[in-house]
């Protein structure tokens, strides 16, 4: 539970803060202690998923598992765009955040996934 609670709790931050900052105007920067803060969040809930992926999964391989993975990989572009766009924070938020609002769509779809 606790694995859980880090990785929604740490993927909520991340991916609200960045939604948050796509109606951010281009003359208005991402302080760096955001950007860490974000970065650090990316970190943990890309760890705590995998963590989860290693207890749940255990190999399988269904429909399910594959829309968590796409999900996955769209978290994981959206931390390398984040992290790569640096000299244009606001269109690395905003890629980002449809980056993520897939991986959000994932996550929740995949029980239902058949």
């Amino acid at each position: 539970m606790a694995l859980i609670s880090l990785h929604a709790l740490a993927g909520v931050f991340w991916a609200g803060s960045t939604l948050a900052l796509t109606h951010t105007s281009a003359a208005h920067k991402v302080t760096p202690e955001l950007f860490r803060a974000q970065m650090s969040a990316a970190v943990l809930t890309v760890l705590a998923g995998a963590a989860l992926w290693g207890i749940a999964i255990r190999g399988a391989h269904g429909p399910m598992e594959n829309t968590l993975a796409i999900g996955a990989l769209c978290a994981i572009a959206a931390a390398g765009v984040q992290g790569a766009m640096r000299k244009s924070p606001v269109m690395a938020q905003r890629i980002a955040a449809v980056l993520l609002s897939a991986t959000v769509v994932c996550m929740v779809i995949s029980p239902y996934v058949t």
